[in-house]
């Protein structure tokens, strides 16, 4: 293997140091005079102070706070920097470190200053930032899709770029190392602190998302990029924060699972690894966490991957590396090990004195200080930090959550969205608008990137833990939602997360309502194997305003979804299935954006009616609800009827009531019963999510209602409404002919419909929507099936006819959707009749699923 410049002045500093880890130092006689010149004028206490990576709180260098006092005995973070001569710091939310940018640049900047006064040397200043489910610094900072998502995308393209913003712009804020990526392969569905982290279960698919973030962190970014958690977290069931996990591979096994996307950091120039509080028996059977395991870190991570870089510890104060020694001990077990940096003990005043104790008794010596030293200060070095250890604030916003930045991020995540179930054809959904409910875990960004798009929402956010009260209220917003979208976090996790499993009976009862719901985990794709079985399913892999947007374009068709699993979602533990696989790796469902959606329903008015033959407006409006479509035909529309419709002016009511647009068109007028009353009309009607851009009442060959000895006449009422969806015009004709079902007059109005119809422009979009008194297969009727074709044959995707069963005879009512050229059936259907309390017995709508290609 050849060496490369950092590994081969390593070996030969280790040689005059007389080091006990000889073949992997990385400090040599030829390093940079600086680096030499800085070690030999320091102190043991600032040698030593150089191995701490600590918070401190405050927004501001010079900002007191009594738990700097409480915790270091000093109240300032500058202080806190100057009393423990502190190589590096990290950032938290909670250390009040990351309010916004100018903030935190001012922030870096004084502590730098803190550090130069005191020693000469810059801060190696830190933090957290894996985006996804572990964000320190929020917007204005750009925001990216996590590990996860990345991994759904499959581009390291988008990996690298990710990293290179990500790096600049954390830079611009002074913070010159972040803390990742996540290098684990999660292969575990049941891990408790990895999961979204973890860019895939497959190694080689983690190990090409993880070099190509290096590389953009480090190459294009300037920073240090830390590839975390050595030797690999990715196969426990227990969070090491609060317990000690054991990871129960075999040696063969880490080497194929774990160990990929490592060596791929390394390869691509990783300068910092972070360690893992895990037990590795197979690599060390000593017991010891591989924090504090000599053969894994030196004997390993150093001699067997060569690795010449820093390595720091996980944060001391987690119970994974506490368990089995005292704070004071931990310190100088993780240098024996082969650590450089300590990050975060539980107590740093301890955990200082202790390795000031352990070199000047002989435990540790000092050369072997040195060689951790010798690392940090080239990483320094290396970085800028010595020339230019101050930001300039003034720059900040040219650099930092840039519009070109957040389109990025955009496009990313774009990608990411992964469509895992589409069983009831509801995706993508009609550009129309709809009254949506979006509940479950941190709703208000989806609902937001929805209304945009002109839906009407109501947000019922429930949470990761739902009360009974919560969902209850969720449950009832979704009864009188045309759609509901529930966001779930962890809802696998019964175990912390979700302990009485509130967000799967949430998603259950919500299921069982059999309205349209779509159910998107936010973060872990595992969820979806919690829920009784889900039509309509997609993941996100993160809750940020991008894998929102990105969400509503997908469900809205604006883009295809193209994100794969980069897991595989084992099923639920069912006795009574053998079934062991949900959905594999590399799954993820897709369709043509450039295909628009558009749901059209045929109703008899009169359906409201009921035996009694008195108009119920709530009971039509529910049954029309029910139809969940974006355009609805009126026939036999009743406007001011004394005993049917109680003088209400019925499609403004219903349109009211559905949130809809209405149009109607009168077909013959009554005089009104009594001198003051609103007049009586009879006719047909549209309603529409979309709004009206025209409407028209065309006269058709009618027979005279009014008169004793009826004769055909043109007459008032076939409805014409002009619509616009996504740039088309859609011309919908909303028609009751032959009311007296006489064939001579059928063949006039046939011929009236098709040259009413001829009048359009052929690149809009024709639907004819009513019903007919004859059968279909009437000679009369050939005209109009032959203009507009029987588009249920021409789609090839659906059996039977544009009609329904006629209800009473066979000539006594058609219903019919119909469409012209450019519109295909994807569906039809006449809904399941429902009980004659709600409707009518003797109608039965038809509704049908359309759409056409921009």
């Amino acid at each position: 293997m050849e060496l490369t410049r950092r590994q081969t002045l390593g070996l030969a500093a280790a040689t005059v140091a007389g080091s006990t880890v000889a073949a992997t130092t990385t400090a040599s006689a030829n390093t940079n005079r600086w680096v030499r010149d800085t070690l030999h004028r320091m102190t043991l206490e600032q040698k030593v102070g150089q191995l701490f990576v600590c918070y401190a709180y405050g927004p501001a260098a010079d900002t007191a706070d009594a738990r700097n006092t409480s915790l270091y005995g000093v109240a300032t973070p500058a202080e806190v920097v100057a009393k423990f001569n502190l190589g590096g710091v990290i950032y938290f939310t909670w250390t009040d470190s990351t309010k916004d940018p100018q903030q935190i640049a001012g922030l870096s900047n004084g502590l730098q200053k803190a550090s130069i006064t005191n020693t000469g040397i810059p801060l190696q200043i830190s933090t957290d930032q894996e985006y996804g489910s572990v964000v320190r610094v929020g917007p204005p900072a750009t925001q990216f899709p996590g590990g996860m998502a990345l991994g759904a995308t499959r581009s390291a393209a988008f990996a690298r770029e990710a990293g290179a913003i990500a790096g600049r712009e954390l830079k611009a804020l002074g913070i010159t190392t972040d803390f990742a990526p996540d290098a684990d392969v999660n292969v575990n569905p049941l891990n408790p602190v990895i999961g979204v982290r973890s860019a895939s279960s497959d190694p080689a698919l983690a190990a090409e998302i993880v070099a190509a973030q290096v590389k953009g962190y480090q190459r294009d970014g300037r920073i240090v990029s830390t590839a975390k958690h050595f030797p690999g977290h990715g196969d426990t069931e227990t969070d090491s924060h609060v317990g000690i996990p054991e990871i129960h591979h075999t040696r063969e096994e880490w080497t194929t699972i774990d160990l990929p996307p490592f060596q791929a950091a390394i390869r691509a120039g990783i300068k910092s690894i972070m360690t893992a509080h895990i037990v590795v028996k197979s690599l060390d059977p000593s017991g010891d966490p591989a924090t504090l395991s000599r053969p894994i870190l030196t004997g390993i991570l150093r001699q067997q991957l060569r690795f010449d870089g820093v390595v720091i510890t996980d944060s001391l104060g987690m119970k994974g590396v506490r368990d089995k020694y005292g704070d004071a001990e931990i310190p100088l077990r993780a240098i024996e090990a082969g650590v450089d940096q300590l990050l975060m003990p539980v107590d740093p005043g301890l955990a200082y004195n202790s390795v000031l104790d352990a070199v000047r008794s002989g435990r540790i010596s000092e050369a072997r200080i040195d060689e951790s030293v010798t690392r940090i200060l080239a990483l320094k070095h290396e970085g800028g930090l010595v020339d230019n250890p101050y930001v300039d604030l003034s720059s900040i916003a040219k650099i930092v959550g840039t519009p070109a930045n957040y389109a990025e991020a955009q496009r990313i995540a774009d990608r990411s969205t992964t469509l895992l179930r589409n069983d009831a054809d509801l995706l993508p959904l009609s550009p129309a608008p709809r009254k949506i409910v979006v509940t479950g875990y941190s709703p208000t960004n989806l609902a937001t990137a929805l209304q945009k798009r002109g839906a009407t929402t109501t947000v019922k956010d429930t949470g990761s833990t739902p009360t009974d009260a919560k969902i209850a209220d969720a449950l009832a917003a979704s009864a009188t939602a045309d759609l509901t979208i529930v966001l779930t976090n962890k809802a696998w996790d019964t175990e912390v997360t979700d302990k009485l499993a509130k967000q799967q009976r949430l998603v259950n009862g919500l299921l069982a309502t059999g309205r349209p719901v779509i159910v998107v985990p936010v973060r872990d794709p595992y969820d979806v194997a919690y829920f009784e079985p889900v039509s309509t399913a997609l993941v996100t892999y993160g809750s940020t305003v991008v894998s929102m947007e990105a969400l509503a374009k997908v469900l809205y068709g604006e883009i295809a979804p193209t994100g794969k699993l980069p897991v595989e979602i084992p099923a639920k533990p069912d006795p009574n299935s053998s079934a062991t696989v949900l959905h594999p790796f590399g799954h993820g469902l897709t369709f043509d954006p450039r295909v628009t959606r558009l749901t059209v329903a045929s109703y008899n008015i009169h359906a409201g009616a009921g035996e009694d033959n008195v108009f119920d407006l709530d009971r039509t409006a529910q049954a029309i609800k029910a139809l969940n479509a974006d355009i609805v035909g009126l026939q036999e529309v009743d406007v001011h009827w004394g005993d049917r419709s109680q003088w209400l002016d019925t499609i403004a009511e219903l349109a009211a009531k559905l949130g809809m647009y209405p149009a109607f068109a009168p077909i013959y007028d009554l005089d009104p019963a009594t001198a003051g009353q609103p007049r009586r009309q009879y006719g047909v009607g549209v309603l529409s999510r979309f709004p009206l851009v025209r409407t028209e009442n065309h006269p058709i060959t009618r027979l005279s209602t009014q008169d004793p000895n009826p004769v055909p006449a043109p007459a008032p009422g076939f409805l014409e409404v002009e619509v616009d969806v996504r740039g088309r015009r859609v011309h919908v004709y909303s028609t009751h002919l032959d009311y007296r079902g006489d064939p001579t007059v059928r063949t006039m109005q046939v011929a009236d419909t098709v040259k009413i119809l001829a009048q359009d422009r052929r690149q809009d979009l024709q639907i004819l929507v009513g019903d007919f008194n004859a059968e279909a297969s009437a000679p009369e009727l050939a005209g109009l099936w032959t203009r507009l074709t029987d588009s249920w044959t021409a789609a090839r995707e659906t059996t039977g006819g544009p009609n329904t069963y006629p209800a009473v005879a066979a000539n006594k009512r058609i219903d019919f959707v119909t469409v012209g050229k450019g519109l295909t059936v994807r569906s039809a259907e006449v809904p399941a009749e429902v009980p004659v309390a709600e409707a009518a017995s003797d109608h039965r709508p038809m509704i049908a699923d359309l759409s056409f290609r921009s």
